[in-house]
Order: C-alpha cells, then sequence, then structure tokens
C-alpha cells in the first residue's frame, strides 16, 4: 500500500455508513480484507456491497466498492478502470491448461482494477504470474462506480469478437473459452496481496 490510499472512512453515505457498520474506518484496511476475500461471484452483482455481504467478488466487484467508496469520501482521483490485456497462464496462472486444450496460448480478459496518479493497484488477490497483466494491456479506460455493470460486458464482448475473427472461431466458442478459464480461477479460489505498478 502507498500513501495514494491511505485515508479515514469518514463519509455519511450509505456506501461508508455500511462499511464503518462493519468495522473499518480506514480505507487502506478495507482494501487489505477485500484482497483477502474469495475469488468468486456474488450473486447480487449490482449491490456495491455484495462483496462484504456474501465474502466473495471478482475484479469487477472488488474494485467497484472501493472506487465507489473512494469517491463517497471525498477522493475522484481514486480511478476504477477496465483494461483489455492477453490473459495467459504466465501473468495469470490457473487458466493454462484451459487455454492449451484449445490451442491458444493467450485470449483477452477485462480486468478492473484502480489507478491513483499514475499508479495502478490490483485487489483481485489472484496469485500473481511470471509477468503482470498490466505488462500485456491492449486498451483501458476510466469508468464510473455506476455505469461498470452496463459498460464493463460490451467492451469485453468486443475484443473477444474480434479476438475470435483472428483465430476463425464463431463468438460464443470465444466466450465459453474466455468462461472456462474464469470457472478454473474460481475453482482455486486462492487470495493473494495486492499487486501495485508505478506505470501510468
Amino acid at each position: 500500500m502507498t500513501e495514494h490510499l491511505t485515508f479515514p472512512i469518514t463519509a455519511s453515505g450509505p456506501i461508508s455508513e455500511e462499511v464503518l457498520k462493519a468495522g473499518f474506518s480506514e480505507f487502506q484496511t478495507l482494501a487489505e480484507h477485500i484482497q483477502s476475500v474469495p475469488y468468486g461471484r456474488p450473486s447480487e452483482a449490482g449491490d456495491f456491497l455484495s462483496v462484504l455481504k456474501e465474502n466473495r467478488g471478482i475484479c469487477s466487484s472488488k474494485h467497484r466498492l472501493l472506487a465507489a467508496l473512494a469517491h463517497e469520501c471525498g477522493h475522484p482521483e481514486v480511478e476504477l478502470m477496465v483494461g483489455i490485456y492477453e490473459m495467459s497462464e504466465e501473468n495469470t496462472p490457473g487458466v493454462g491448461s484451459v487455454l492449451s486444450g484449445a490451442s491458444v496460448v493467450s485470449i483477452p480478459e477485462a480486468h478492473c482494477y484502480l489507478r491513483v496518479r499514475g499508479c495502478r493497484y490490483d485487489f483481485t488477490g489472484l496469485p500473481g504470474g511470471k509477468s503482470s497483466p498490466f505488462d500485456t494491456l491492449l486498451s483501458e479506460q476510466v469508468i464510473l462506480p455506476h455505469e461498470l455493470p452496463k459498460t464493463k460486458l460490451p467492451i469485453h464482448q468486443q475484443a473477444i469478437a474480434s479476438w475470435a475473427a483472428r483465430h476463425s472461431l464463431a463468438f460464443f466458442q470465444a466466450w465459453s473459452l474466455r468462461e472456462a478459464c474464469i470457472e478454473a480461477l474460481m475453482a482455486d479460489n486462492r487470495v493473494h496481496p495486492a499487486e501495485t505498478t508505478g506505470s501510468g
């Protein structure tokens, strides 16, 4: 962690109130807890607090909560990012066997994380690989927390469609391959320290 994400939770908004009730008064402490929450899709994806309520989350739900809370606390510099990267066994351990079964090395993945003043922070909690997902970023953009549920999927689907066309696959085949990768990661259910990078 750095000073970028070290601030008290003092706002009176609905997210802040629930986070304070849950016993978290510092953003850094909450981020570390979110990072340790098992990797899995919450049933109420539209609920900002689903990660805390269900004790599970993926990159979208974990970073959406953190960004929304930061904004409520007067820290708009904490940006919620959606980046498309080339997901492989090298940067996302656990997907290699799925990808090799389809005779491909990587597939585009839409990944959420935080960015503050040029530094990226990933609290997904998945194991680090030989390289960082950030090393293979194809694109990234800032998304407002409340807009994430309706914007991330189209961005990802467009990237998958382009990739599928280049690999002579139907969209549904490529998307099913990506879903199989995510299922493999959820089955693993590991949590690891946050990854930080100073790249902009």
